[in-house]
This record gives C-alpha cells, sequence and structure tokens, in this order.
C-alpha cells in the first residue's frame, strides 16, 4: 500500500517537473539546481544484558522544484517533495508494541526574495506516521517553518526564525538559527540550530570530509494500531559522526558515515502521555510503559543526486 502511494506520487511530480522545465527552456538565467534525491540506510547496533539489539532506519527523499526564476539577483523558488522513514528493531521483542515502523511525506517549500539580500522562506509538512497496521487521520503529524534569510556576503548568510510541530506527544515550538559560511575555499560550515550542523573541508575537486551532528529533536514518533490502543512510540537519537563523501559524474554523491549516539532511547507510552508547548514544557515528564536507553555506535551509507 505504502510503496504503491510513493510511487504514484513520485510520478505527479516528476511530470509537474517536466512541464515547469519544458515552460522554462527558453530563459537565460541559470538556476542553482535546488531538485535533489536522496536515499540512505543506518545500522545502529547495542546490546542490553547480553543480548544483541539493532536499529535499522531506510530513508528516501525526491524534492522537485515546481517555480524556479533567478532575476536581478533576487531567486524564488516553490518546492515540492515526498519523503519516506523506514524504522525496524531487532532484539526487542513486542516490547515496543511493533518492530515496524514507517512514516510518509509530503513536504512544501516556498522562498520569496524581497532582494538579493533578504529572502522569506516557509515550508510545510504533513505526515503519516504509524506501524501501518491500521491507517487513520490519527496517523498524521504537522510540522512547520518560516525564515528570514539575510545574505550578508557571497560567504555568509544566516536565517532567524520559528519552527513549529504537532507531534503525538504534544507540541513543538522553538526558534531556530541557520548559518552557511565559506570559512575559506575548502572550508565550509552549515548549521540549522537547535537540530544539525555540519562542518566540511574538500580534500579535492570531487572527495570531502567533515563531521556531522543531529541533535534528535523531538526524535521520530508513530502512532500503533487500535489493537494497541492507539499508543506511539517515539525513537530519539542524538549523533555526532564523521563523514566521507565522493562525487562522482555530474551531481551525482555517495558518502558513508560512522559516529556515536550519545543520546539513544526507545520509549513506548500511552496515547493521552502529553505535554504542552516544547520546550516550555520538559518531554522528560512523561512515562512511558516501556523504556530502552542505551548508547551506541551508528554506520550510515548514502546516495545523493542534485538537479
Amino acid at each position: 500500500m505504502k510503496t504503491k502511494i510513493i510511487i504514484l506520487i513520485t510520478l505527479i511530480l516528476l511530470i509537474i517537473k517536466y512541464k515547469s522545465t519544458a515552460q522554462q527552456a527558453s530563459e537565460a538565467a541559470i538556476h542553482p539546481p535546488i531538485g535533489s534525491f536522496e536515499a540512505d540506510y543506518s545500522y545502529s547496533p547495542f546490546k542490553i544484558n547480553n543480548k544483541d539489539v539493532s536499529i535499522q532506519q531506510i530513508n528516501g527523499k525526491l524534492a522537485v522544484p515546481l517555480y524556479n526564476t533567478l532575476k536581478d539577483g533576487k531567486y524564488d523558488f516553490f518546492l515540492a517533495g515526498i519523503g519516506y522513514n523506514g524504522l525496524r528493531l531487532s532484539g526487542t521483542g513486542n516490547q515496543f508494541g511493533s518492530s515496524n515502523f514507517h512514516s510518509v511525506s509530503v513536504s512544501l517549500t516556498w522562498q520569496k526574495s524581497f532582494s538579493p539580500k533578504y529572502a522569506l522562506i516557509t515550508s510545510f509538512t504533513p505526515m503519516l506516521s504509524s506501524d501501518l497496521k491500521d491507517i487513520s487521520g490519527e496517523d498524521m503529524i504537522y510540522s512547520g517553518a518560516v525564515l528570514l534569510k539575510i545574505r550578508k556576503s557571497a560567504k555568509f548568510s544566516y536565517t532567524l526564525g520559528a519552527a513549529y510541530s504537532k507531534q503525538f506527544f504534544g507540541t513543538v515550538l522553538v526558534p531556530v538559527v541557520g548559518v552557511d559560511w565559506n570559512i575559506s575555499d575548502k572550508l565550509t560550515l552549515s548549521a540549522m540550530l537547535p537540530v544539525s550542523e555540519k562542518l566540511t573541508y574538500q580534500l579535492s575537486r570531487k572527495s570531502f570530509i567533515g563531521i556531522n551532528s543531529d541533535f534528535g529533536l523531538g526524535g521520530g514518533t508513530y502512532r500503533l494500531s487500535q489493537k494497541m490502543n492507539s499508543d506511539y512510540f517515539q525513537a530519539r537519537q542524538m549523533k555526532t559522526s564523521l563523514f566521507y563523501e565522493y562525487h562522482l559524474a555530474g551531481n551525482f554523491s555517495i558518502n558513508l558515515n560512522a559516529g556515536y549516539n550519545f543520546g539513544q532511547q526507545l520509549d513506548l507510552y500511552a496515547k493521552d502521555q502529553k505535554v504542552n508547548w516544547v520546550p516550555f514544557n520538559n518531554i522528560d515528564k512523561l512515562k512511558p510503559l516501556e523504556q530502552l536507553k542505551k548508547n551506541g555506535v551508528a554506520v550510515q551509507t548514502g546516495i545523493n543526486y542534485n538537479f
């Protein structure tokens, strides 16, 4: 069921993309490659009471620019995408109500430039997130953001704004600060705090290394079926890792990533366990039905294509 939905939405977005490209073929402006396809696989093994446990995740995302124009230094675009995340637990039995969890999302991002220096960015992402044993409106969660991007120079820009998310455990509202900084010809820093940060060093024309931190804000949450009282499962991981990226022909690249989960936690909550307005109220006050805490290593491999 979920595979058919993903394939159908992908075909629709690709058709719209081709029509949009044909309409813009006569434009002289060269547009940045903001369209992308990303896929990765991660594996996080650890031991609990001498028992092998692992978390495996498969992620995929396609983003297509439906509108894309550059004029007088002002860049406007409308980006639509679909994403999939699959999470599989091994060695936990039925402790968390299921061992397979899925999410399918549709993302919409719009940028409006007021000048070459200032731009407003808004995004909205509805997501179906559950064990997919039964599907209803209760499986839906929503997130969005409003950001003001300020370009100080060709090498430095920053963003200020706020992000909102309606999760199974409650509502999240946090300020967001982003940075894109070409520190030198070889060293760059990109960050979206308090979500993630990435420092990259260019070894050669095609090779890059760096350090990446993912703070796992809120983690991934999934609703269980009605047979499990519509409780919800939450996986939280806070990871720092080293990565290697190699650019093949064109805009195609592969990457390898190895690091450590400093804050890895699996929880099962009753559906009525909620808090109002994170981080003003502490999410750790929730009382889980089941809980597993164990830090450990994590490895990841992925591919990326920009267009």
